[in-house]
């Protein structure tokens, strides 16, 4: 029985604290959040417990608490739409992006992958001034003939290389978060495009986070017409401030295609198998997602994301929201 109790007990407090609109008041409830498709399963085995040795009230507690933590897991799974035509006819482009990790000395395994996937657009976050030049050597980037980028010896250099033209761009720094943002010229469409690695929300960095992903939903309010923000937010979908961007017009590209529950971190760091997915490729309704999938990402704490869109029919130019001021 008292094993039963150690197991529920932190499972019930994390259910209780989500349910209370507390799951971001300390860096370990965060956490937890963000494992919350892992949760139920233990709750389970303290019911099963409770249940074998008639235990009521610890079956009872427990049976709550799988219950809290699997309804909450089943709503980030997600239902897949259907998929875009293969037939070519709309506009498709394929994103890489990933966190390849400011300690990484050697990214070459990481710029193999890229020129084995081709895609059209590169997205890097954490990525210093020698890693960039050493992708530019190995070649990689050479068909990428556009590029926006903002490189740091700091976990929070970022870039992004385009083989469609860029229109124009701007880099932000938010709270200590560098942002890209750039129109990418999709034959006769505009897609926006927005690259972010927020910090992780540990210690006092957690206001930080929350305030660096308030300005993401700020923005994205504003924009019309085909959107892509894609990055590492270091947050899952169960993290209320993340969800936020998700009820301004976004879609996550894992959950329309029914993989809510892949994961990207952490990678290499043995024993934790990757448990969470931070990292995240989110779209407007006007942008179809074709498929999405996990790279390896060699190298890295991360694993990238592989997402081929298309622009569906009738997408709008790409343009920013006056706000109507009262008469």
């Amino acid at each position: 029985m008292v094993t039963g109790w150690l197991i529920i007990a932190p499972l019930s407090i994390t259910a209780a604290a989500r349910a209370a609109r507390l799951g971001e008041s300390s860096s370990l409830l965060l956490l937890a959040t963000g494992l919350t498709p892992l949760l139920g399963p233990p709750a389970l085995v303290a019911l099963g417990i409770g249940l074998w040795q008639r235990r009521w009230p610890l079956a009872a507690v427990s049976a709550a608490t799988a219950a809290a933590h699997l309804v909450s897991a089943l709503s980030g799974l997600g239902a897949p739409v259907p998929a875009p035509s293969s037939a070519g006819a709309l506009p498709a482009l394929r994103l890489f992006s990933a966190n390849v990790y400011h300690a990484n000395r050697d990214l070459g395994r990481i710029g193999q992958e890229i020129r084995a996937t081709a895609p059209d657009l590169v997205a890097l976050q954490e990525v210093d001034p020698d890693g960039a030049a050493g992708l530019q050597r190995s070649g990689v980037l050479a068909r990428y003939p556009y590029a926006v980028t903002e490189l740091r010896k700091s976990p929070f250099g970022i870039g992004l290389w385009s083989r469609l033209p860029i229109a124009d761009s701007q880099v932000q720094d938010v709270h200590g978060m560098v942002v890209i943002k750039a129109t990418i010229l999709v034959g006769s469409h505009r897609l926006q495009l927005y690259t972010v690695h927020t910090v992780a929300p540990l210690g006092d960095d957690r206001v930080r986070w929350q305030a660096q992903l308030r300005w993401v939903e700020e923005e994205i309010r504003q924009e019309r017409g085909p959107l892509v923000v894609a990055g590492d937010f270091n947050a899952t979908r169960y993290h209320p401030s993340f969800r936020q961007l998700l009820s301004e017009r976004l879609g996550d590209a894992h959950e329309q295609r029914g993989k809510g529950w892949a994961t990207t971190w952490p990678r290499d760091r043995w024993p934790l198998p990757p448990l969470m997915r931070l990292d995240h490729v989110l779209i407007s309704p006007d942008i179809g997602v074709r498929s999405v999938r996990e790279g390896l990402g060699q190298g890295s704490d991360h694993r990238p994301i592989i997402a081929e869109l298309v622009l569906r029919s009738g997408a709008a130019a790409p343009g920013r929201l006056e706000e109507k001021k009262p008469p």
